[in-house]
């Protein structure tokens, strides 16, 4: 029990403080007053309804559950809630598109759960009639109107204006389903800014969910954060620890406990018939003293059959109910986590564009660098062409004028240096070769790869770098989403805490009282017997 007695959040009330020291005003504060960028502020009320809830004059009550055969269709269970002086039936089917719609519109708020729907073991063994059970009915009675006054009690459910319209007499809830804010709603809530979510309080909301970002990644809930928040993490773990803890113990070994009462509930009812025949076999006191005993034993009888009724209302429904909470708390953390790796993958993402940018630029220069060589390369051919043609005409004059005696030596001096030219010659020509080689190939592959490489070079700069600048802004967004969803779901763990040591003090006093009243009837019952005996002359 220690482990499970730890404090599992870092701002939250332990299970051992004095529940005394918390005020209603204090654990029912309206959200609007600590959380601005979450809130939904209005002036005034939404409806008659929001009215009323605020304040805090509600009465919700689940008055009956009948059979009901509308439209000719197949039977099914309507539920009628009474809000003050008005009636609406609902089936079970709207509760659970209730609570659906809620979760999407409350991310970061542990919704209530609802009793859950009949396993397919009550649909084998009572075919038919499981929707028809009395004692499943009543169950759901109860459990459902928890569901309605935990949302009353909400400091922001409260305020959510589908919530009043579930509540309000000839309402069709299939026109809520398909009105603002739920049919605005986006497919993926991770996609979106929950600041940007259509308004849940309004009644006149119609304007549709901002669009949402498709730069910001959608992230595999498998993935481990690089740097995640160990108050989040504690949290995660100890809900873990508690979720366990309630449906592997607590609600095991009740169980176990249910059925083993209903069980000696039935040996009882058998013994005490018993008792009573063997009653009519015995003659004078000895028979007085066996009825006695006999009705003792059908008392104990009744008195344990009450006690199941008792334990499972009081006390086994809240153990389910916390049970299912656990899984809700499971989900408004495992949104958090969502959020927090889209933040780290939108990161990721932005340091990837900017080295893309980074290489492109690169490209660009060496691109601008190959061209200014390859003009460069272009300007000396011109040069050497212009040289070749000036040193040809100069050969072609000095042939033509000089002669005689010297003019072997003359022609033996140009021969040399024809070949001196020659060779220099022949070296530019090779150099001029390798360089419109170069540069056809330099084309040639250009021409493949595209029809105007730098264009292209300047359009995909130009994109990233508009990419670039989104990805900041969804940045900022992500990091301001997730400090604000942070501040949210913190906020409800701690009204939950409060709650849950609320609940749970209640759920300890009310079996302790049940035990008690059950002892004092088979006291009581038992005593009578003792005096019937005493009576008999041995």
């Amino acid at each position: 029990m220690t482990d499970f007695e730890v404090n599992p959040f870092a701002e939250s009330t332990s299970l051992d403080e004095d529940y005394e020291g918390i005020s209603d005003d204090q654990e029912y504060r309206p959200q609007s007053e600590r959380i601005p960028s979450f809130a939904h502020d209005f002036s005034g009320f939404c409806c008659q309804i929001g009215s009323v809830i605020r304040t805090g004059e509600e009465n919700i009550l689940i008055t009956n559950a009948q059979k009901t055969n509308e439209g000719g269709g197949s039977n099914y269970i309507t539920y009628t809630i009474r809000f003050n002086d008005q009636e609406v039936k609902r089936r079970y089917s709207e509760f659970e598109s209730l609570r659906n719609s809620l979760t999407r519109l409350y991310p970061t708020a542990i919704i209530p759960p609802i009793p859950e729907k009949h396993s397919i073991t009550d649909y084998a063994t009572m075919q038919s009639k499981a929707k028809e059970d009395v004692v499943i009915i009543e169950k759901r009675k109860r459990m459902l109107l928890t569901f309605l006054v935990r949302i009353a009690k909400h400091p922001k459910l409260s305020n959510s204006h589908i919530f009043h319209r579930f509540l309000e007499s000839g309402v069709s809830w299939n026109e809520v389903l398909n009105s603002p804010p739920l049919s605005t709603l986006p497919k993926n809530i991770l996609q979106v800014s929950p600041t940007n979510l259509p308004s849940q309080s309004s009644s006149n909301s119609t304007s549709p969910v901002s669009t949402t970002n498709p730069l910001l990644p959608t992230p595999n809930p498998s993935q481990l954060l690089r740097n995640p928040d160990q108050r989040f993490l504690d949290s995660e773990l100890f809900t873990n620890k508690f979720a366990n803890h309630m449906s592997q113990n607590l609600e095991k070994t009740n169980r176990r406990l249910l059925k083993r009462l209903s069980d000696l509930s039935n040996d009882y009812a058998e013994l005490g018939a018993v008792y009573n025949g063997f009653s009519l076999v015995e003659p004078g006191g000895l028979s007085n003293a066996i009825e006695k005993v006999g009705q003792a034993v059908d008392s104990s009888f009744m008195a344990i059959r009450n006690l199941t009724t008792a334990l499972e209302s009081e006390f086994s429904e809240p153990l389910q109910e916390y049970s299912q909470f656990a899984q809700m708390i499971k989900q408004v953390l495992r949104y958090r986590h969502m959020k927090h790796l889209q933040l780290e993958l939108t990161e990721e993402t932005l340091e990837r564009q900017k080295a893309a940018h980074e290489s492109l630029i690169r490209s660009e220069e060496e691109a601008r660098r190959l061209e200014a060589a390859l003009s460069r390369s272009t300007i000396e051919e011109n040069s050497l062409s212009r040289s070749r043609a000036s040193l040809d005409s100069e050969d072609g004059n000095s042939h033509i004028h000089e002669g005689g005696e010297n003019g072997r030596e003359e022609d033996g001096y140009h021969q040399n240096g024809d070949l001196s030219n020659s060779a220099t010659l022949n070296h530019h020509s090779k150099k001029r070769s390798s360089s419109k080689l170069f540069s056809v190939l330099s084309h040639t592959i250009h021409g493949i790869m595209d029809v105007d490489p730098e264009a292209t070079r300047r359009s995909s700069i130009g994109k990233t770098a508009d990419s670039i600048i989104q990805l900041e802004e969804a940045l900022e967004t992500s990091k301001q989403d997730l400090k604000n969803i942070s501040v949210s779901i913190q906020e409800d763990l701690d009204r939950f805490q409060r709650q849950k040591v609320r609940d749970i003090r209640d759920m300890l006093i009310a079996y302790a009282k049940i035990q008690i009243k059950w002892c004092q009837k088979n006291l009581n019952s038992w005593e009578e017997a003792r005096a019937e005996i005493e009576k008999m002359q041995t």
